[in-house]
C-alpha cells in the first residue's frame, strides 16, 4: 500500500485518517491505516486541520453547535463585560445544558462579581469572528477532496493505486502536503442553510454539522463539495479553476449538488 499524498509505502502505518476531523463532529467517515501514512497524517493534523480548527470562526461555530473535540472539550469564546471592563469567557460542558460565564483571568473575578451584583443591568459584548483566510480553507477542502476520492476507490481492485499514480492529482497532493503560501487554490464559498437548520427525513428531525460529496460535470471535471455548519465550499480537484462549477450552478438553478438528484428529498 502507498500513501495517497506522498506516494511512499505505508503498509506499516497504524493511524486512521478522519476525512472530516473529529473536532467537527465526525466519528464515522474514516480511511483505514495506510491510505494516508502516519507521517502525512501527523503533518495534515498540525499544518492543515489545526489552523482551521483553531481559527476564531470555527471555534465560534463549534461553540454554538456544542461540538466537542476528540478530547471531549467544547471551545470557549471570549467577550467583554462592558460595565466592569472585564474580559470574560463563555463556557459549555458536553452533554450539559446552559452556558457558564467566568472571567478570563482569576485576578479580575472579584471586580466582575461586584459589578454584576451591584448593577441591575449589564452588557456583554461578544465579537463576531471572521472566517479563516482563504489559504487555510482551500488546503483543508483540498485535503477532504483527495481523501473523499480515495474512500470511493478502496473497494475497487487497484483503485487506490490509480489515485496514487494519477498525474492529474499531483498538484493537489503537493498543495495539501507542502503548500504554496501566497498562492491560493481557488474555491467557491456560499451559505446554503443556517448552521442550526432542522432537516426532516422519514419523520426524524436533525441538524447537519458537515457533509460532502463529489460532483462530476459533463466536461468530466471533478469537484469536491463540502458543507460545514451550513456553508458550502467547492474546489476543483484537477486544477486551479472554478468556472466549471459556476456554469454547473447556472444550469441547475443555483441548487447545491448536495441537495439535488439522490438528496433532493431533503
Amino acid at each position: 500500500m502507498r500513501c495517497i499524498f506522498c506516494k511512499c509505502h505505508s503498509s506499516s502505518s497504524t493511524s486512521r485518517e478522519h476525512i472530516i476531523p473529529e473536532s467537527l463532529g465526525n466519528t464515522e467517515y474514516t480511511l483505514p491505516p495506510g491510505v494516508v501514512c502516519d507521517r502525512c497524517n501527523n503533518y495534515i493534523a498540525r499544518k492543515v486541520e489545526k489552523p482551521l480548527l483553531d481559527s476564531p470562526y470555527f471555534k465560534e461555530q463549534r461553540f454554538k453547535m456544542s461540538v466537542a473535540s476528540k478530547r471531549n472539550k467544547i471551545p470557549t469564546i471570549s467577550g467583554v463585560h462592558l460595565q466592569s471592563r472585564t474580559l470574560i469567557e463563555l463556557i459549555k460542558q458536553p452533554d450539559k445544558d446552559g452556558i457558564s460565564i467566568s472571567t478570563a483571568s482569576s485576578k479580575d473575578e472579584s471586580r466582575w462579581i461586584q459589578s454584576v451584583t451591584e448593577q441591575k443591568n449589564g452588557t456583554l459584548i461578544i465579537p463576531v469572528a471572521s472566517p479563516p483566510n482563504d489559504y487555510a480553507i482551500s488546503r483543508f477542502i483540498a485535503k477532504v477532496g483527495l481523501e473523499s476520492l480515495a474512500s470511493r476507490f478502496i473497494e475497487v481492485e487497484g483503485g487506490l493505486d490509480e489515485i496514487v499514480d494519477k498525474p492529474e492529482l499531483d498538484e493537489l497532493r503537493s498543495y495539501v502536503r507542502i503548500g504554496t503560501p501566497g498562492q491560493v487554490w481557488p474555491y467557491s464559498c456560499r451559505s446554503i442553510y443556517p448552521p442550526d437548520f432542522l432537516f426532516t427525513k422519514q419523520g426524524e428531525t436533525f441538524e447537519v454539522l458537515h457533509e460532502y460529496d463529489i460532483l462530476v460535470t459533463n466536461t468530466f471535471e471533478f469537484y469536491i463539495v463540502v458543507a460545514l455548519f451550513g456553508v458550502e465550499y467547492v474546489l476543483n480537484l484537477g486544477g486551479r479553476v472554478i468556472d466549471g462549477y459556476y456554469e454547473w450552478l447556472r444550469n441547475h438553478n443555483d441548487r447545491s449538488p448536495l441537495y439535488i438528484d439522490k438528496n433532493a428529498q431533503l
